[in-house]
């Protein structure tokens, strides 16, 4: 590839911040391919983009320090293209909208999913707790490597003996839980005291079931956290795309289940500790409260509408990274009457998930709702 522009030097552009190029984006290619794109996730908004190798290469040339004039020399050396300073500010301009490149005193990002147009941007910026944010990598390693049991087809058999077990004594004493249930959530607010402790250390479990089988298949994972946005408990564990990937069909589901799982086991360790306690009691409180917030955690991540388990499923199973975005544009696009052809399967698969996003959003944002209204009213 050979660009050819004449340069044209600006004394101007040496009075102006240069851009650099934003170190905390994660980068994966997106297949195996010599040519594959790369995949740039924004952290900051769980925004993802795909640049061409080159264009990946000369956004990473900006380090805050180069001018134009030097950008252009370096992109000539490295990458064997002539590119203008009329180029290199337009690209720059692209780059800093999107938030891939940041120049110091001015804002740049988009705060809403240009698929979407559903601005969460700026609520996650600033009601998004980060209350835990670590590589695990060197935990993941301890634990492995001390207890790799933990991985092992036998141990996952004993655990969903464990689960199914718990779950049935649990409906055979419904009436008996209902009671309890209903006595620790309608009497008084106390149950507030376990609540937050007790999503927390269940997401902690999910998210650690992803890692661990992560790390099982040498899958190295760059990123684990722990937040609370608004009212919300949420956690998120980012594996090196490029590692997970290469996974095979079977492999990729094991480390998507394996949360859920996680989950069931932390559900099913309250069940066993609200058998084992005495009634009316503080022990018996929080088991209760494990079950109970424990379960309902669950619910948003095996829902499609949400970034979660199930809606990376369905994206792995019909091989369309990003498809709710994807569904979106094709919906808005075509009642504009100038969406782009596609195949029959998958108009019908778009406008599924178009309209079951919207359903389920306005029901989920409805129930978030009822809850605020229950607890201060």
């Amino acid at each position: 590839m050979n660009i050819e522009i004449e340069l044209n030097l600006n004394k101007a552009e040496f009075d102006q911040p240069f851009a650099t190029y934003r170190t905390d984006l994660s980068c994966g290619p997106t297949d195996d391919s010599p040519h594959s794109k790369i995949s740039i996730h924004d952290p900051n908004n769980d925004i993802s983009f795909e640049l061409g190798r080159i264009e990946f290469t000369l956004a990473q040339l900006f380090n805050g320090q180069r001018s134009f004039t030097d950008i252009s020399q370096c992109a000539k050396e490295q990458l064997r293209i002539n590119v203008s300073e009329a180029k290199l500010k337009a690209f720059q301009h692209k780059l800093v909208h999107l938030g891939i490149l940041v120049i110091e005193g001015q804002q740049s990002g988009l705060t809403r999913d240009p698929a979407t147009g559903i601005t969460y941007g700026p609520l996650k910026r600033y009601f998004l707790i980060n209350l835990i944010q670590m590589n695990p990598e060197p935990i993941l390693n301890s634990i492995y490597n001390r207890a790799s049991w933990l991985c092992s087809k036998s141990f996952f058999v004993v655990v969903m003996v464990c689960i199914c077990w718990a779950f049935v004594e649990l409906f055979s004493q419904w009436g008996h839980f209902t009671r309890d249930v209903e006595n620790i959530y309608s009497d008084s607010l106390s149950w507030l005291i376990w609540h937050y402790p007790v999503i927390l250390t269940s997401i902690a479990f999910h998210e650690l079931g992803h890692a661990l089988s992560c790390r099982h298949y040498k899958v190295k994972v760059n990123d684990f956290g722990i937040g609370v946005y608004l009212l919300l408990a949420t956690g998120w564990v980012r594996p090196v795309q490029k590692n997970w990937s290469k996974l095979t069909d079977g492999q990729r589901a094991i480390t998507i289940l394996m949360g859920p799982i996680a989950s069931l086991l932390y559900a099913a360790v309250g069940i066993l500790i609200w058998r084992l306690s005495e009634p009316n009691t503080a022990i018996n409180s929080m088991a209760v409260v494990m079950v109970v917030a424990s379960s309902l955690s669950l619910i948003p991540t095996l829902l499609p509408i949400f970034n979660g388990d199930t809606y990376l499923a369905l994206t792995e199973y019909f091989e369309q990274p990003r498809l709710r975005q994807r569904s979106v544009k094709y919906c808005r696009d075509k009642l504009r009457g100038r969406a782009p052809e596609v195949i029959e399967n998958e108009a019908l698969l778009y406008w599924s998930v178009c309209v079951a996003t919207f359903i389920g959003w306005i029901l989920a944002w409805w129930g978030v709702a009822l809850m605020v209204k229950r607890v201060i009213g």
